[in-house]
């Protein structure tokens, strides 16, 4: 037998393999045997076929050889095989599943699983059904009525399982089984007989698929290896044998479950030096957190496909903030009965802190229900005993917004021995916070409200929002706090004159009020384009904070990629000497990062026309200084140029104008969207100083500028052209002098 695989423009052939001829005990006669094991899973004509949008099908380690690897959104195997006229079937296949299947946010009634294996249509056939709280089971029609069994526990993730059906017309039995055992059996309508469908056989694809957009959302995001079919019913023994093939040496499926290399080889728009998740879709990082010497980053996550529903907590850690490594998922939506779950609709952002050894989560829930008994949404816990904060053990809901009009994204600081909670809210007149604090009792304490957090109403400190998101609350030093926030809805928009972005406010934390020094808030970046960040402080004492930054292209072409949303490099907050405005800095653990030098210069002066300074990098880190810069100049910096300059991103720093100015209206030959062609910020010299030195890290299609070491902002842009790597610079007017630039590559740290 022999396989096909197609992306959405062309297919490519797959070997596989006729299994167990050779050992009699074993069933030897299956019409369909797979096991993935060719090279690259190509090059060979045949009948079935494995589709893909990727360049060619995943393909990782399996429990023998290789095996073929799911991307959950895109990929599906479809084969031929036609079962009418048979007294029985049967069909076995070790699965490794990394996640449930996605769905849309939708009652249990209303959900549409995917499957494992079917081969079903229109009322006839046969499935093996999962949903997506990992409830699964198997579906036979039959002439008389149809059956359904249902496995008594969730289907196992992150670790190779055998699976097998076999359905027996001439006994009027079918069984489900899981590691060689029967977990449910079912007896067929006396006098009827197996309805088969005349449709190909599928894996990891549902008979019915649910979507939103562009996106399909039910397909099965794993592995699959020794898949085998066969026309007949297989007796028990039989699949005891298929499953103990492998005796007691069946591999962990962690090295199965990494996404191939090939799926993103050739996207030079994927960030390689970035924080962000192996594949799919992802929004806010949360809960950076260090335990002992490591750092931790929950995040928001659909590990099924570059698309949001039913949000994920994922997990990576690092020893030292440059080189992640991916963690299983630390939270995913569940129920509670067959219908109920207080986070069945989603894990959404919250907090992770670390005490006495343990770590606790707190995250917004939410679920179907409109009682606040049920707490939609809530505030949730779970806590983690583990020293890696890789198993968690949920407690439930522990607050609910019965003091405002809806909330999300819990922050937790400690002050001496009390615990405080900011919850951004929707209050009566707009974008607020929830705040609480924790008063010990008993049986661990309870969270009472507080009216009050700020000597100034909401209504005043509120920019027109309909919610205040993502809240941090953090000493700076010489008695000043800074709150962070993130409005959005109301008159905030993505890409509206009032962009969705981080704003805060500085002020004095005494007697559990803060005070702001200013009613206006400040642009935490100069311009949008990052938001959200999570902070947590490192051994030196100073914050470091990583934020997202979001995506701009269209959903197609966030389906087209395969991925969509990165975090920022990680930053240095402090305070800066004016005592009011928060500082950012790179990091100095980018540092690591710091490859081969590619240009270095020392004075040139800078003119109206551009001198390029390097290309041939698709990321690098640029360092600029400045001198004798006049009151009346502008430098503008060039990066991703292409080498007849028809693509180019424009980054303009007008110290006439005081402000800042990010230009894309010819960063792309590409028809793809990417939001405004032209963003301005303000620039405050008085706080920041004059343009002395640019520092501007490029990762794929991430661009994080800083300003002095002081001022700060990132983006995405995304030129058409491979070979726009190009760094140009100009003063088209005004004085400036260019005193010192190095270009560095950015390389993986050693080790």
């Amino acid at each position: 037998m022999k396989l096909r695989t197609c992306t959405a423009r062309v297919c490519f052939p797959v070997f596989a393999a006729v299994l167990w001829t050779a050992t009699p005990a074993v069933a030897a006669d299956p019409v369909l045997g797979l096991d993935f094991d060719a090279p690259a899973l190509r090059d060979l004509a045949g009948d079935a076929v494995i589709h893909t949008q990727f360049e060619r099908p995943g393909q990782v380690p399996g429990v023998l050889g290789k095996a073929w690897r799911t991307d959950g959104f895109s990929s599906w195997l479809a084969a031929p095989v036609y079962l009418a006229g048979s007294p029985g079937f049967a069909v076995a296949a070790w699965v490794a599943l990394e996640s449930y299947p996605s769905d849309l946010e939708v009652p249990v009634e209303s959900l549409s699983p995917s499957s494992i294996v079917h081969q079903r249509r229109r009322g006839r056939g046969f499935e093996v059904f999962i949903d997506t709280y990992g409830r699964w089971g198997l579906w036979v029609g039959t002439t008389s009525r149809n059956i359904t069994l249902h496995a008594p526990e969730r289907f196992p993730l992150y670790a190779w399982t055998h699976v097998a059906a076999s359905v027996d017309g001439l006994r009027g039995t079918a069984s489900l089984f899981l590691n060689g055992e029967a977990v449910a059996t079912a007896t067929l309508p006396s006098g009827s007989e197996i309805s088969f469908a005349a449709t190909d056989l599928e894996f990891a694809r549902s008979h019915t698929e649910a979507g939103y957009l562009n996106f399909t959302f039910n397909r099965l995001n794993g592995a699959y290896d020794e898949v085998a079919v066969y026309r007949r019913a297989l007796a028990p023994g039989e699949v005891r044998q298929l499953h103990a093939r492998l005796g007691s040496d069946i591999p962990e499926a962690d090295g199965s479950l990494v996404v191939p290399e090939s799926r993103f080889a050739g996207d030079f728009h994927r960030p390689k030096f970035h924080a962000m998740p192996p594949a799919n879709w992802t929004n806010e990082p949360h809960g950076l957190v260090r335990m002992g010497e490591t750092w931790h980053l929950f995040y928001q996550r659909t590990p099924n496909g570059p698309f949001k529903t039913q949000m994920h907590w994922g997990h990576m850690a690092s020893d030292d903030l440059v080189t992640w490594r991916h963690l299983r998922d630390a939270l995913r939506p569940e129920l509670q009965d067959d219908r109920f779950g207080f986070d069945q609709k989603g894990i959404w952002s919250g907090d992770v802190i670390v005490d006495d050894g343990m770590g606790f989560a707190f995250y917004t829930s939410v679920n179907h229900s409109h009682r606040i008994a049920a707490s939609n949404p809530g505030v949730a816990m779970a806590i983690s005993e583990d020293p890696n904060l890789e198993t968690w053990r949920k407690t439930g809901p522990i607050i609910n917004t019965e003091h405002v009009q809806d909330f999300r994204d819990p922050y937790l600081w400690r002050e001496g021995n009390t615990w405080h909670m900011l919850i951004g809210a929707s209050v009566d007149t707009g974008g607020g916070l929830a705040y609480y604090v924790l008063e010990r009792g008993a049986n661990g304490g309870r969270w009472v409200y507080r009216k009050r957090f700020s000597s100034l109403a909401y209504r005043i400190l509120d920019v027109g929002s309909a919610i205040w998101e993502m809240p941090v609350f953090e000493p700076l030093g010489h008695g000043v706090h800074v709150l962070v926030v993130n409005p959005v809805g109301g008159r905030v928009s993505k890409y509206g004159e009032l962009a969705t972005r981080a704003v805060y406010w500085t002020g004095r934390w005494q007697d559990g009020l803060f005070r702001p020094f200013h009613r206006e808030p400040k642009m935490l970046d100069l311009i949008p384009g990052h938001l959200a960040p999570t902070v947590a402080r490192a051994a030196d004492g100073q914050l470091r904070a990583i934020g997202i930054v979001d995506e701009r292209r269209t959903p197609q072409a966030q389906e087209d990629a395969g991925w969509a949303h990165t975090f920022s490099f990680p930053r240095v907050w402090r305070l800066m000497p004016d005592a009011t405005t928060l500082g950012q800095a790179p990091a100095p653990e980018l540092e690591a990062l710091r490859g081969e030098t590619v240009a270095q210069y020392d004075a040139l002066p800078l003119g109206e026309e551009a001198d390029q300074l390097h290309s041939g990098a698709h990321a690098m880190e640029i360092d600029l200084a400045f001198d004798d810069v006049s009151p009346d100049s502008a430098i503008v910096l060039e990066v991703m140029v292409s080498p007849d300059r028809e693509e180019a991103t424009r980054l303009i720093f007008d110290t006439d104008r005081g402000e800042v100015v990010l230009d894309k209206s010819r960063s792309t030959l590409s028809a793809v969207g990417e939001g405004p062609d032209l963003l301005r910020g303000s620039y405050d010299a008085d706080a920041f100083g004059v343009f002395r030195n640019i520092r501007a890290f490029i990762d794929g299609s991430v661009v994080d500028v800083f300003v002095n070491d002081a001022a700060a902002f990132s983006f995405r842009s995304y030129p058409h052209r491979r070979d726009s790597t190009g760094v140009w610079i100009s003063a088209p007017r005004g004085r400036v002098r260019l005193s010192g630039v190095t270009i560095r590559r950015l390389t993986a740290p050693a080790g």
